[in-house]
């Protein structure tokens, strides 16, 4: 059995990244944080954390409790809005930032709901393949394609990012083809695979217009399938690729996590990419 100061305990720690961080939140010394852990590990019998040079991060058997742990104190805190009559609407302004593809495809179906449920709440989504600054509040939440490194930062597991070869119905056996950073090679994988006889002969920079070139040049174009099940005109030709692309993260600084109205943002859209998850994964 564990009690909510052993819930708790696991939530500090995933969010500080260290027992320093985790005990000043908790208001206890580091040795105190530390031992409790051990206790706690020794009783469940796993490791709820990886441990790496002083930072925590979460175990498989781990991020269960902290997911639970998020809940309590979530459902704790509206019983004392509705107890207090403090349950005023959240205010403010979010910025969200996501790629030119995650942008349009992923978050657009989403922020009108959230906005419509919190009509005081302002959002504003930027597009772009650029890595904002959420130190400098460039944006107070980013959508990214890998774990995020900086332990001054919070992020959760939104999905795998599968991708595929798509191409119009009656497409021709030739590739569009990627001109620009890491994903030539994966495309000429891809090619290899599934046409290899034919070299690209279009080339573009950009997810987007690689997916419009297909429909429109009657090309097959390896793109997220995140794109290619919602772009009108294509249809998957090969079986999803998972290795070659890693995971989606949703990040924001540990600080920011603790403002109301990003921590609402941040929780509804990791609800969303649960609704999404066949868009990502298929």
């Amino acid at each position: 059995m564990i009690d909510w100061d052993d819930y708790k305990l696991v939530l500090s720690i995933a969010r500080a990244r260290r027992i320093a961080g985790a005990a000043e939140d908790l208001g206890v010394t580091s040795s105190t944080v530390f031992r409790r852990l051990a206790e706690l590990e020794t009783r469940l019998g796993h490791p709820l954390f990886h441990r790496d040079q002083g930072q925590y991060t979460p175990t498989e058997q781990g991020i269960p409790l902290i997911d639970a742990a998020e809940r309590m104190e979530q459902a704790s805190a509206a019983a004392m809005r509705q107890i207090t009559g403090q349950g005023a609407e959240v205010k403010g302004s979010v910025t969200i930032a996501g790629s030119e593809v995650l942008a349009p495809f992923f978050l657009a179906r989403h922020v009108g709901v959230i906005a419509a449920q919190h009509r005081a709440l302002e959002i504003t989504v930027l597009a772009g393949n650029q890595v904002l600054s959420l130190a400098n509040l460039e944006a107070d939440i980013a959508i990214r394609p890998a774990r995020p490194t900086d332990p001054a930062l919070f992020g959760r597991k939104l999905a795998t990012i599968r991708w595929a070869v798509y191409g119009p119905k009656d497409a021709e056996e030739r590739f569009i083809g990627f001109a620009g950073g890491a994903l030539p090679n994966r495309t000429m994988s891809a090619q290899k695979q599934h046409l290899p006889d034919h070299a690209p002969q279009v080339f573009s920079n950009s997810l987007i217009l690689s997916a419009s070139l297909a429909v429109q040049t009657g090309s097959c174009v390896l793109i997220p399938m995140l794109l290619g099940e919602q772009w009108p005109g294509l249809i998957r030709r090969s079986d999803p690729m998972a290795h070659e692309f890693g995971e989606l993260w949703i990040v924001c600084h540990h600080d920011m996590r603790k403002a109301a109205k990003v921590r609402l943002v941040f929780d509804a859209l990791i609800e969303a990419a649960k609704t999404d998850r066949a868009l990502f994964e298929g």
